[in-house]
This record gives C-alpha cells, sequence and structure tokens, in this order.
C-alpha cells in the first residue's frame, strides 16, 4: 500500500492537471463535512457546466476560530496546489450560513473578478425547512419520523411491517437514503404514506396494541400515531405542497442544469404552489403559510446574476424584460453586465460593443434572433465572432457557471463510502487521497460511457404527477429512496460500485437541522430587493411560461422604454458608472 498508493495518487493527480488545461470557466466549489469522528471537514473542487468535476482538497478546521479567513487560506492554497489561476474562476459556490457568507465576501473582494453565489439547491432546501417549520407540519414530520425509528429498529415489528407490506406490493422498507434533511423530511413522509395501509393492519392486531404471552406490543405513541387521522391529512398536504421544489433538486442537480435552469424551474415550481388546491381536511393556514415563505424566498433567490442569465436564455427574453409592474429592464442588463465585465477588465470599447449587442439581442435582431431549449449550446453555435460581439463571450461564460454545490456533496458522499465505524481512523490526507482517486475512477467510467455512446445523465424518478388520477406516481418515485441525491450520476450502469448505503432520519436529525436552518439568514445583497408580498407575476411575464416549456421562441416585441445608447466616452479608462451615465442610464 504505502508503495502503490502514492504512485496511483500521483498518476490521478497529473490526470487532473490535463482535465484542467486551458479551461478559463471553471466555478469554485466548497461545503463542509462531519466525518465519523466528528471532525469539521472542508471540501474543495472546481466545475464548470457539462464538465466532469476535480477535486481540489480536503482540510480539516476543527476547533478554528475566525474561520472565514482560514477558509480563504485554504482555498488560495487549493488552487496553488493545482496549479489553478486565481483569473480561471469565474465564479464560487457555496452554502448559505453567515460563516459561508462571510467567506464570500472576504474571497472576492481579495479576487474582484469572481462572481458569488450561494447553492442554488441548499436554497431549495431552506424553502422546504422554512415550509415544514410551522408548528403542525413539524409536528406530523416528527411524528412521522418516529414511526421510521420505532419499525426500523424493532427487530420483530419491523419485520412483521416488511412482511404485511409485501403482501401489498411495497417492496422499500421505511428508510430515507439522503444526507439533505429537509429533502429527507419529505421523502421520510412519502415513504410513511406508502406504508399506510400495512401500519394500520399491523397496529390493528391484538398483539400490536397490548403485550401477549409476554410479548412487547408496539409503543402506545406509535399506535395513536399511526391512528392519528389528522396527521395522514397533513402528510399528505405536505406532499402534494413540497413535491414542485423536491422535483427541483432532481431536476438542477445534473451537471448540465445552469443559472437559467435554475431560475426556470423555480419559477415553475413557484407557480405549482400557489396553484395547488385545497382538498377536504386541509390545513388552510399551513397551505398560506407554505405560500408566503416560498415567495419570500423566492425574492431572496431572484438575485441580478440570475436574473441575467436567465435573460440571455433565448426562450426568456420575454419573460424577463416585460411591462410587468417590478419587471427588470433592458436598463438593468447594461448594468449588472457592465458591473461584470469592469471587474473582468474588459475595454471600454467591448464594453460599448457589449451594450450594442444587448440592445440587438433584446429586440431579437440579428444575429440574435431565435433560440431553442438548450440555452449555452444556443450560444456556442451562434455564428459571431465574439471580438465583435462580446455579448456571445459573456453568455457562454455565465452558462459554464455551476449553480449549486452538489458535486461537493456526492464527493462526501463518496467518502462515507470509504469511511466507516471499523475504518473510522483514518487521516485527513488518506481520506483525501481516497477521495481523490475514487473520482478519478468515475471520470474513467464517465469517458469510457461516453466512448461506448452509453447515457451519462442520472435517470431519477421523481416525485411526478401521476397521468391517473393526478395523484403521486409511487413507482416512479423509488430511485427517491436508493442515494438519488447525492449519489455520483454517472454511476448509472455499472453494478459493481459501491455507494454509501441507507440512512435513518432521527428525531435528533431533524432538531439539528431545524437549529440549522437558523443560520440560512439571506445577505442583504441577495435577492431582487422587492418586498416578500410582491407576487411574482409582477417581476416576470408568466404568459410566457407555456411557450418556454415547449420551447418554442415567441414573437419579441420592442419595449417602447428602451433607452438610446449615447457614446460620449473619450478614454480608454472608464469605470461601470460614467459608462453607464454615458448611455443615459
Amino acid at each position: 500500500m504505502e508503495r502503490y498508493l502514492p504512485a496511483e495518487e500521483a498518476r490521478a493527480f497529473n490526470e487532473d492537471l490535463r482535465h484542467l488545461d486551458g479551461r478559463n470557466n471553471l466555478t469554485y466549489l466548497m461545503d463542509r463535512w462531519e466525518d465519523i469522528q466528528r471532525r469539521s471537514v472542508y471540501g474543495c473542487m472546481v466545475a464548470e457546466v457539462s464538465q466532469f468535476p476535480v477535486v481540489l482538497g480536503l482540510e480539516e478546521l476543527s476547533g478554528v476560530r475566525a474561520m472565514a479567513d482560514h477558509l480563504v487560506q485554504v482555498s488560495n492554497r487549493a488552487l496553488t496546489k493545482k496549479n489553478i489561476k486565481p483569473t480561471s474562476i469565474n465564479a464560487i459556490c457555496t452554502d448559505n450560513p453567515m460563516t459561508m457568507q462571510a467567506f464570500r465576501r472576504k474571497w472576492t473582494t481579495e479576487h474582484s473578478w469572481i462572481i458569488p453565489l450561494f447553492c442554488f439547491m441548499h436554497g431549495i432546501n431552506t424553502i422546504i425547512g422554512k415550509v415544514v417549520a410551522f408548528p403542525s407540519a413539524k409536528e406530523a414530520v416528527s411524528k412521522n419520523s418516529r414511526i421510521v425509528t420505532f419499525f426500523n429498529g424493532s427487530h420483530y415489528w419491523g419485520g412483521q411491517l416488511d412482511e404485511v407490506a409485501a403482501g401489498k406490493g411495497i417492496t422499500r422498507r421505511l428508510k430515507t437514503n439522503t444526507e439533505s434533511r429537509f429533502y429527507a423530511l419529505i421523502l421520510q413522509a412519502l415513504s410513511v404514506k406508502d406504508h399506510k395501509a400495512a401500519l394500520v393492519e399491523l397496529c390493528s392486531r391484538d398483539g400490536a396494541q397490548r403485550a401477549v404471552n409476554g410479548l412487547s406490543p408496539v409503543n402506545k405513541d406509535v399506535v395513536s400515531t399511526v391512528f392519528d387521522l389528522s396527521r395522514w391529512q397533513l402528510t399528505d398536504q405536505l406532499i402534494r405542497i413540497c413535491k414542485p421544489l423536491v422535483d427541483i433538486i432532481g431536476d438542477i442537480e445534473s451537471r448540465d442544469a445552469t443559472l437559467a435552469d435554475c431560475m426556470l424551474q423555480l419559477i415553475w415550481a413557484h407557480q405549482a404552489v400557489l396553484n395547488t388546491p385545497l382538498i377536504d381536511g386541509d390545513d388552510p393556514l399551513f397551505t398560506d403559510h407554505a405560500k408566503r415563505v416560498l415567495n419570500a424566498q423566492f425574492h431572496a433567490m431572484n438575485t441580478d446574476i440570475h436574473w441575467l442569465a436567465l435573460f440571455l436564455h433565448p426562450l426568456c427574453r420575454k419573460l424577463t424584460v416585460s411591462t410587468a409592474t417590478h419587471s427588470r429592464k433592458l436598463a438593468d442588463a447594461y448594468r449588472i453586465s457592465l458591473d461584470i465585465v469592469q471587474r473582468w477588465k474588459w475595454s471600454r470599447e467591448v464594453a460599448e460593443n457589449l451594450t450594442r449587442d444587448l440592445k440587438a439581442y433584446h429586440n431579437g435582431e440579428a444575429p440574435f434572433n431565435g433560440g431553442k431549449s438548450d440555452a449555452k449550446d444556443w450560444w456556442k453555435s451562434l455564428l459571431v465572432n465574439v471580438n465583435s460581439h462580446p455579448l456571445k463571450a459573456l453568455a457562454i461564460k455565465l452558462f459554464s457557471i455551476v449553480p449549486h454545490a452538489a458535486e461537493v456533496e456526492r464527493f462526501f458522499s463518496n467518502l462515507g463510502g470509504v469511511q466507516s465505524v471499523k475504518r473510522s481512523r483514518l487521516t485527513i490526507p488518506h481520506m483525501q487521497t481516497f477521495g481523490t482517486l475514487r473520482n478519478h475512477y468515475i471520470r474513467q467510467l464517465h469517458e469510457i460511457a461516453i466512448a461506448a455512446g452509453k447515457s451519462t445523465r442520472c435517470k431519477h424518478a421523481h416525485m411526478h404527477t401521476s397521468t391517473e388520477g393526478g395523484g403521486l406516481n409511487v413507482d416512479r418515485a423509488d430511485d427517491l429512496f436508493t442515494d438519488i441525491l447525492w449519489t455520483p450520476q454517472l454511476l448509472t450502469g455499472y453494478e459493481g460500485a459501491d455507494v454509501e448505503g441507507p440512512e435513518s432520519l432521527s428525531l435528533d436529525d431533524i432538531d439539528a437541522a431545524f437549529d440549522q436552518l437558523e443560520q440560512q439568514i439571506n445577505s442583504p445583497r441577495d435577492g431582487d430587493g422587492l418586498s416578500s408580498m410582491v407576487p411574482i407575476e409582477q417581476v416576470y411575464d408568466l404568459s410566457t411560461l407555456d411557450d418556454i416549456r415547449a420551447g418554442k421562441v415567441g414573437p419579441i416585441n420592442v419595449d417602447d422604454e428602451l433607452e438610446v445608447i449615447n457614446h460620449n466616452g473619450a478614454t480608454d479608462t472608464w469605470d461601470s458608472a460614467s459608462l453607464l451615465r454615458s448611455l443615459g442610464v
């Protein structure tokens, strides 16, 4: 081991360097993991949309104060180790506790051209957490967790439940296989609902309700919970409301997801939740709470950079710039774009060409007429030179930004398979070596699959609506219980691959998750700055959504409020404020 492991690590290291050579549109990803020894471990990677990620390293920061400053040092060391120039990093994406917010501010102050982003998937997870924080919903998920904990912890009653469930065609157990806590609560709710008939039948037995021949019955609180009709109703309501949000996580976790894809998914989910009907027995206060939470969080996630990416999606021009009361305008596209390219040190001449391109693009004029669903591919295949049309370069860079930190979560999930109760004394350097090698081997499988013409997209079966009856299609939800969230997506089709096993969700897990939710405070810089009471239809033109979903290019109407560009600068040095003034904005 001492001879072969370093040699193999060196080979993987050189392959990573080759893989990174010449790439200048990278996103830096960082997240935190607590291992079996309860060490605070930070992992970092670089990634790009539609490209395989590269592991930079792991560092333990247990017991460290001034955490943000240390994370800056960790990040700089990580880039140096893989010979990555900071100028090749376009964006940084992390989750959004206060420590990570401070780290992003400090690192982007040091590297001013880097765009700071919160992880979009963590943002969706936070929405689900705040929805579930409603008192009656929180009580319902706690009771669901109590059911799961009891039957998974009892050999006899767990086995009896498996037998009854199998007789009813239910093949999966009461398990939750994901580390994303609030996402897990919805999966757990679906699991319990799936076992409803089996639970009621089992708890109706005489031996389940009282001791028979000295054998222990099912705990009384579990029996009463199983027969609590209001909990079943609220569980069903919780699933129906959170279904569109759960689908977002499944739909955007792929390596092809862009910032624009994330915003489209959020808008569609927002509409689906708002249109969720009340049925008999629903708690209208909970539904109102969920809609208020979603509206408030939507505004927090509707940042300038997310809006600009959505605006640059060729099918979304009318969606993003419209006559809606609080719609952003072309002037906002000027402002946001110029702020970015100024930090990227683009010249004034190129910046002026960029504003000309933005106006032509907004009006649907050549060469920016037309469009298709794959925005990045549309921009890359546009037959124009980036020197004369710099908007193409800006768009490709924005559509190369990875909008979430799922790659780091997958890396941690892989490490969970390396570390175990019997193999828990591995040092952080050893964990880094094994994790890097595993990531390297998965990439090799990925390349082999591509060469063989196989699909490298993870095929999920999310909580989509059934085509019959309007309920949840349980058969299509099977993958939710087989490590779908953080499993390396490119393992599909390789039966020998080992992944992290199932993880039960306990009451302590739930309490810890709600405690962590308090740290998810939105930065004042985040979002669109609008009141949480402003409805989404006053921000985006939702009449275009059906055409966007169908991949249609609608007619582009020239907005009467377009500003006329006034080129009156005379120096080579410039700043965005003066250029905006010269544009009449």
